[in-house]
């Protein structure tokens, strides 16, 4: 929006002294003015536009088709959200939004019908769009009042089983909304003298169990917010940072202490580091120009601890996690959207890949900065060609091999000639992870993982299967770690109702749980579990519980009531119920909410059968004389039970 373009620009004359001034921090140090070793044919395709995208884009297989497709939104003289097949190019579907589109989209299954939705904000329009993900339809949208930079986020933030969407506005506004259908969960003001134009992020800052919100004001207090995930109320601000804050944080455990901390760049020139659980600063860089981009996170070196990348205007800079520089590199633009992180080459190196205002898009070794290849689209595309979006990476034709998507051009407002284009291009033979959205998943962690950090796993689900209404029942499982990381666990009771996270556990404890269902019915109890550093597993596969406060019915249909029976064969009516010889008892019972569980015959109060599976009917053979009592019992599998009885005079 217009606030951040004029801010950007006053920085814009700064380039040249930093040329100047980038290689004297120590580390390697690279100049990369209108490098290109790229090849022509890596272009697998491109997409006209009349304006660019700012931000960055969303990968997924969003139509289900099994290829992948990006989505993302552009500015002012486009202003509309396009689906593209990643594997060609061709459109499947956009739609018109009536103004510019400068968040990022995310993708998620927000409202858990087994199908993935798009979520992007229309910045100037101020309203929040979801999309079904297959066909572009319209599934809600929800207006903010105020503009929208911000890029949203998705998790379950206020525990109830379900995903919620944070995301800010101008003039300090936060919002938590419901994915099902876009209502408000809450709605928090930091600040109505600023801007939230950062990135949500979302994290456990304390190892708490609770997710927590992490924002960044531009302009106003400058602060840093933590705020409780559940109800939006502050955990902590830090006053440090002096100057705005266009994005927000990158996290991760930087230090191995068990906790996480926010790396964080200002307009201040400085990248701060904060621990997660309070606010307070665990170190600080001084960087050569104000850090407009996001930051990313990385091992870079395969040393066994995150490096950070960090773009203070032209500059990109890796550093260590302790704040030493150990590599650099000049471009001859602004680096504005920040880098993404991935094995492009298959070396086993971690790569840095970013886009620059000089319209080159490259990508560098990790460990060096040492180039792999760089590609200048500008050059390709024949005029003015800003890239002011963070590539996504990803297999786009199912090739088993990295591909990068960028989109650039150039875009004011008002429009004066804007125009755009999107490309697509081989990245490398490398395999393994990509970069698939705007800081990296849908919590906006900037991190790209050491390993694969697995989420934890259960076994030994025990609990009863039956039970009455009212009635506390006890549900157990065994949960381990693959990393033995902490892990939290979240019932949900099938009711409406969930425990929340519920921990910390060590891996491999026994976690139990209590729970009483109020009304009769099948409910599907599940289990989620989560571990220290957010990676989550699917719902289990649902534990049926047949809650029943109804006693089954039960009718003694052989004898009946008032006959003569010889031999077990009816002969007439009688003045009461006599039977000479044997005689079948026969009985009917049901229950349909948990079932018969077994049927019990007495004779004068002694047990005489106790059948568990129909037929119930027992062979009165005994030899008896006058008169007796006969009553059977039937009981359901929640215990419930329901009796009868008559007179029979039985001779022989």
């Amino acid at each position: 929006m217009t606030i951040v373009t004029i801010k950007r620009w006053i920085f814009i004359g700064g380039i040249m002294v930093l040329l100047c001034s980038s290689g004297s921090a120590g580390g390697s140090s690279f100049d990369f003015e209108k490098q290109d070793s790229a090849r022509e044919d890596q272009i697998l395709w491109w997409y006209p536009l009349d304006a660019p995208s700012f931000g960055s884009s969303g990968v997924d297989d969003i139509d289900e088709d099994g290829y992948l497709e990006i989505v993302f939104g552009t500015y002012f003289n486009d202003e509309h959200v396009y689906a593209l097949n990643a594997e060609d190019g061709s459109l499947l579907w956009k739609f018109d939004t009536g103004g510019c589109n400068d968040a990022s989209p995310v993708i998620a299954d927000v409202d858990l019908d087994g199908h993935l939705e798009v979520v992007i904000p229309a910045s100037s329009p101020c309203i929040v769009y979801c999309f079904n993900g297959m066909t572009g339809a319209v599934k809600w949208t929800r207006s903010t009042g105020n503009s929208i930079d911000s890029p949203p986020a998705v998790a379950d933030v206020d525990n109830d089983g379900k995903p919620e969407i944070l995301l800010g506005t101008f003039f300090g506004n936060v919002f938590c909304l419901n994915g099902e259908d876009g209502s408000i969960c809450w709605q928090k003001n930091v600040g109505s003298d600023s801007y939230i134009q950062s990135e949500p992020g979302i994290l456990d800052l304390n190892n708490d169990g609770q997710l927590d919100v992490v924002v960044a004001q531009f302009d106003g207090d400058c602060r840093v917010y933590a705020l409780w995930g559940n109800n939006g109320s502050t955990l902590w601000y830090s006053d440090l940072p002096f100057d705005s804050m266009y994005h927000g944080c990158s996290f991760v455990d930087l230090d191995q202490d068990g906790r996480p901390e926010l790396v964080i760049g200002s307009y201040d020139n400085h990248l701060y580091v904060f621990n997660g659980e309070d606010g307070s600063l665990a170190w600080q860089y001084t960087a050569p120009g104000y850090i407009g981009a996001p930051t990313s996170l990385g091992d870079l070196n395969n040393d066994g601890y995150y490096e950070i990348v960090c773009a203070a205007s032209n500059i990109l800079r890796v550093l260590s996690h302790t704040g030493d520089v150990l590599w650099s590199i000049t471009t001859g633009g602004e680096l504005f959207r920040g880098a993404a992180i991935s094995d492009v080459n298959g070396d086993g190196i971690l790569d840095v890949i970013f886009g620059s205002y000089d319209g080159i898009l490259r990508v560098v070794r990790g460990d060096t900065g040492q180039s792999i290849w760089a590609y200048d689209l500008e050059a390709h595309y024949g005029k003015y060609f800003e890239i002011g979006h963070a590539p996504v990476i990803a297999d786009f034709d199912n090739d088993g091999k990295l591909d990068v998507f960028v989109v650039g051009g150039y875009g004011v407002y008002p429009p004066d000639d804007n125009h755009g284009r999107a490309y697509a291009l081989t990245a490398g033979d490398g395999s393994g992870p990509g970069w698939p959205m705007f800081r990296y998943d849908c919590r906006h962690s900037g991190c790209f993982p050491l390993a694969s950090n697995q989420p934890p796993s259960m076994n030994n689900f025990t609990g009863p299967m039956h039970g009455k209404p009212g009635v506390n029942y006890t549900f157990c499982v065994t949960v381990t770690d693959p990393e033995g990381d902490i892990i939290f666990i979240m019932w949900d009771w099938g009711d409406g109702t969930n425990s929340g996270w519920l921990g910390p556990y060590e891996s491999g404890e026994e976690m139990c749980a209590i729970h009483a269902w109020i009304s009769e019915g099948i409910y599907c109890v599940r289990v989620k579990l989560r571990d220290e550093f957010g990676a989550e597993s699917e719902w289990s596969v649902p534990f049926l519980v047949y809650i029943d406060g109804t006693p089954p019915t039960l009718e003694i249909v052989t004898p009946q009531q008032g006959f003569l029976y010889i031999m077990g064969k009816q002969v007439r009516q009688s003045f009461s119920t006599i039977v000479f010889g044997r005689i079948p008892v026969e009985v009917v019972s049901v229950d349909n909410t948990s079932g018969v569980s077994r049927v019990l015959f007495f004779v004068d109060d002694d047990l005489k059968e106790n059948l568990t599976n129909m037929p119930y009917t027992w062979m009165w053979r005994q030899r008896s004389f006058f008169r007796h009592v006969l009553s059977v019992t039937a009981y359901d599998l929640a215990g419930n039970f329901a009796s009868t009885q008559m007179d029979v005079w039985k001779f022989f």
